[in-house]
């Protein structure tokens, strides 16, 4: 743990200060594969080799880790962030790509006024998606999580969201989406420790996934595309029990104070850390990722044959 991380301890510091993000985060590992080549197979799976041909959107795209497989297949690259901080080395290493600092709802609604809809041969969130359904539904600061009041009315917000995401594809393009599977053992540690500060909105923690998944059904029902959808085991790797923690109180319970310092959420930290150590000293977590892939075809010819 280096003396920058030791010392960055104000709330969403992992996404406020630069280096903090990519010092922290375990590679994480799927099916033999790390979560980024995933991306590229899939890439490669519908595109064939880069050729620098398609036009690229990328929601939530902090320093650009994934960034780097899906460059390589665009001829216009538009990128996403609210940190400046992340934007910033985004910029640094992706000079050519268009960028923007907002939160990934408002960049939406956006794109579309300025008439962008159907401008995006492939459209890709990688683990950020969560973060504007959740908004949604509840606000989080560095004194807690106030719950959204009116359900109907956020679940309303957070459909027309995805309706509006969908909308930026491509006929013949592809939203694709990683989310964590919320049901692994490191996941309902997090859940657990949060629900002692709030409930989970109605669904639990996997309810933004939910949500997603069944308004890409219903965007398929309409003949707009169809979903594909796969979940697949894993695992983190965090080179000692310290940076392990990191991960827990960095990332997942972004430093805020009600978390970071309760001796019993931190100590159930520490217990599932010691668990999960080996000889080495390295720590490997239990992971889970969700693969979402909605390939925008706009009416039933699609699913047939083409014709030599």
């Amino acid at each position: 743990m280096t003396d920058a991380i030791r010392e960055a301890t104000e709330f969403k510091a992992v996404y406020q200060t630069a280096g903090i993000y990519d010092a922290v985060l375990p590679p994480h590992y799927y099916s033999g594969a790390e979560d980024i080549d995933l991306i590229a197979r899939l890439l490669a799976e519908h595109y064939g080799p880069p050729r620098h041909q398609l036009s690229m959107a990328e929601f939530g795209c902090g320093t650009g880790r994934i960034t780097g497989r899906l460059a390589p297949y665009a001829r216009r690259l538009v990128a996403i962030d609210s940190s400046p901080a992340m934007l910033g080395s985004f910029q640094e290493r992706f000079p050519h790509a268009q960028t923007q600092c907002l939160d990934t709802r408002q960049a939406v609604t956006q794109m579309l006024d300025e008439g962008l809809a159907g401008a995006f041969d492939v459209v890709g969130a990688f683990w950020s998606l969560s973060y504007p359904l959740g908004e949604c539904f509840e606000g989080l600061t560095a004194d807690g999580v106030d719950p959204v009041p009116d359900g109907d009315g956020a679940h309303r917000q957070a459909t027309q969201f995805v309706r509006n995401l969908v909308r930026l594809v491509a006929d013949n393009g592809h939203l694709v989406v990683l989310l964590f599977d919320a049901e692994t053992r490191e996941q309902r540690l997090v859940t657990r420790a949060w629900e002692t500060i709030a409930p989970s909105p109605r669904g639990g923690r996997s309810y933004t996934r939910h949500l997603l998944l069944g308004q890409l059904r219903a965007a398929e029902d309409r003949g707009e595309g169809w979903l594909t959808h796969t979940r697949r085991s894993g695992v983190a790797v965090a080179p000692s029990s310290d940076a392990a923690r990191e991960w827990f109180n960095h990332v997942h319970f972004k430093n805020l104070s009600a978390l970071v310092n309760d001796p019993e959420v931190q100590a159930a930290v520490a217990v599932f850390v010691d668990e999960h150590t080996k000889l080495s000293g390295e720590v490997i977590l239990p992971s889970g990722v969700h693969l979402i892939d909605f390939h925008a075809a706009r009416g039933p010819r699609h699913h047939l044959p083409r014709r030599r």
